[in-house]
């Protein structure tokens, strides 16, 4: 049979592994807690990366067809300017002709 110190000594033993193992759970419910709050943040940090990163795609497939399209417009005025040259060398050879064709009515 226990005496009533070594009862109370077993009791009292007993209380301090209970409150150390509350102090325990609420430490790990407080590090459970701040884990949730940082994983929120990441999220959030996370879903605005990719919104960012979604603008980003949508600006450069903008720039790139806005590029395709001056690609074109250049082509366009190359063709333009070859037509227009092409037609300025005809004209001055007709002009060349004619002046000769005059030159030799002329003598």
């Amino acid at each position: 049979m226990m005496t009533f110190e070594e009862m109370q000594a077993v009791i009292t033993g007993m209380l301090e592994v209970q409150r150390n193992l509350q102090e325990s759970q609420i430490r790990d419910r407080q590090d459970i807690l701040l884990l949730i709050e940082q994983a929120k943040q990441a999220s959030s940090v996370q879903r605005n990366l990719q919104e960012s990163q979604i603008r980003d795609r949508q600006d450069i497939e903008l720039m790139l067809e806005r590029s395709r399209q001056q690609e074109r417009m250049i082509d366009r005025l190359i063709g333009y300017s070859l037509s227009y040259e092409a037609d300025k060398l005809d004209l001055e050879q007709r002009m060349t002709e004619l002046e000769r064709k005059r030159a030799e009515r002329g003598q």
